[in-house]
């Protein structure tokens, strides 16, 4: 399936606020789903596709992980002790997976906009929903940074496997002590590669005021499926926005109307 660069922008941002405004497991969880089996089918390769499915799962492990060690709200229950004063409670691991099902979310649906958009058609996009042409500019180099990052980060595994160590381990310390190990060669790269990139763009004389004037911008047009994408995110989004609101200001005592109450009991179990 094959969308118009703005449907995708716009699905991104729509799919940020969303994750910051449901909290439900269940909610997060099918919107997890939908996200991740459109992104699987943009996918024609095995190996990208373990590849991408192997981060995820990387970032729940770490996410639940440190979520059940370090959760510090009450009520909360310890199911069992690591070592020491370490224990790893039941709450945090809720907590963990809710918030790993947001960062998977968030990972998915940029992963296929990245995937499936071509830089120059993000930056046609991104001008044509009025975004600055220096930020969308920034943006799309932004973009095409992220394979570097990806090749230097499995080059950095792959050097640390080749030395014994394992990510993978029950002791957090020095699984945190390997992923700090990991990311300082990758930052430096990517500092190095981002000084080496502002000379070349200045060299060329590059101004952010000269909009797109140097571009030769293809014409786009929205088709009816984009058209209906993009209104059911927006209604969506609206809802859950209305909902939020409405329970927020129902919760802290501001306003409340008995007729709502379906309302609430719905937003507070659902959402």
């Amino acid at each position: 399936m094959v969308f118009d660069p703005r449907t995708k922008i716009i699905s991104l941002a729509s799919t940020g606020i969303l994750m910051v405004v449901l909290d439900s497991p269940i909610m997060l969880s099918c919107y997890f789903l939908a996200v991740f089996c459109l992104t699987a089918s943009s996918i024609r390769s095995w190996k990208k596709f373990g590849v991408f499915t192997s981060i995820l799962v990387i970032g729940t492990w770490a996410t639940i992980y440190s979520q059940a060690i370090f959760y510090d709200r009450f009520p909360r229950t310890a199911l069992f002790t690591l070592a020491g004063n370490v224990h790893f409670y039941r709450e945090g691991i809720v907590h963990g997976i809710i918030q790993s099902l947001r960062f998977n979310t968030s990972i998915s649906i940029g992963y296929f906009v990245i995937s499936t958009t071509q830089a120059r058609d993000l930056l046609v996009g991104l001008i044509k929903l009025r975004v600055p042409y220096g930020l969308a500019f920034m943006t799309t180099i932004a973009v095409q940074y992220i394979p570097l990052v990806f090749s230097d980060m499995k080059a950095v595994i792959q050097s640390q496997k080749l030395r014994g160590f394992r990510y993978f381990q029950l002791n957090i310390f020095r699984t945190f002590a390997g992923f700090l190990n990991a990311i300082r060669p990758i930052l430096t790269g990517n500092i190095r590669r981002a000084t080496n990139l502002s000379q070349v763009i200045e060299s060329r004389g590059f101004s952010a005021d000269n909009t797109n004037r140097h571009i030769a911008l293809r014409g786009l047009s929205l088709d009816r499926i984009d058209v209906a994408f993009i209104l059911i995110q927006f209604i969506f989004l609206t809802s859950v926005v209305i909902l939020k609101i409405l329970y927020f200001l129902y919760a802290n005592g501001i306003f409340f109307a008995s007729w709502l109450r379906p309302v609430y009991t719905f937003t507070k179990e659902v959402l």
